[in-house]
């Protein structure tokens, strides 16, 4: 089996021309999960399924307990995890205490041995049928007909008319606030769009 990719277009015209050229985007086969690992791994171990699940388990509260206790791990031959912190920012070290300092997220580098293993790995065009791509004025004209007969627009929704993602709904949605067109409420975690009283 070969990984997939599709061709998408860039958000960013291009500089010379003013179009938005196209760049290629991995799309994935699905998600192998632990199970999935482990069965494959009993193929090519004479350690039993339970064996392996147990050593995979172990080794994934072993990495977490290293890195809760300030360490990175290097995996050879896979790559290191480390942690990303948080904190408001500041223009004076001082002005930071440990107490406002917090966990983000865990970070992954890649070893070039995986990367150099990964190098000739054969890909194949997805036969994923490619959505249309739509103009920001054509988005503009869909999201205000459909606020015709609603009340308010979602990002979810702006996305499904548009067929767009996050980052592009994010940015025209914002141009349409900037404009005058719309305005933005909050829902708990939600935001919202309507039509801006003085459009």
């Amino acid at each position: 089996m070969s990984a997939q990719y599709k061709l998408v277009r860039n958000l960013t015209p291009d500089k010379e021309n003013g179009k938005q050229p196209l760049h290629a985007r991995f799309v994935p086969n699905g998600t192998m999960r632990l199970d999935d690992l482990v069965r494959n791994a009993n193929g090519r171990s004479s350690l039993s399924s339970a064996d392996i699940k147990g050593a995979l388990q172990l080794l994934q509260d072993v990495i977490a307990d290293a890195l809760l206790f300030g360490y990175n791990i290097e995996l050879e031959g896979i790559g290191t995890f480390g942690i990303a912190l948080k904190c408001r920012p500041v223009m004076d070290k001082k002005e930071i205490r440990a107490e406002s300092v917090h966990f983000r997220d865990v970070t992954f580098r890649s070893s070039s041995k995986l990367r150099d293993r990964l190098k000739a790995m054969p890909v194949v065009r997805s036969e994923e049928k490619e959505r249309e791509m739509y103009t920001p004025e054509q988005c503009e004209a869909f999201t205000m007909e459909y606020l015709k007969t609603h009340p308010y627009i979602s990002g979810k929704i702006y996305r499904s008319l548009c067929h767009c993602g996050k980052t592009k709904a994010a940015a025209d949605l914002k141009r349409m606030m900037k404009e005058g067109k719309l305005r933005k409420e909050s829902v708990g975690s939600t935001f919202l769009y309507s039509i801006s009283d003085s459009f």
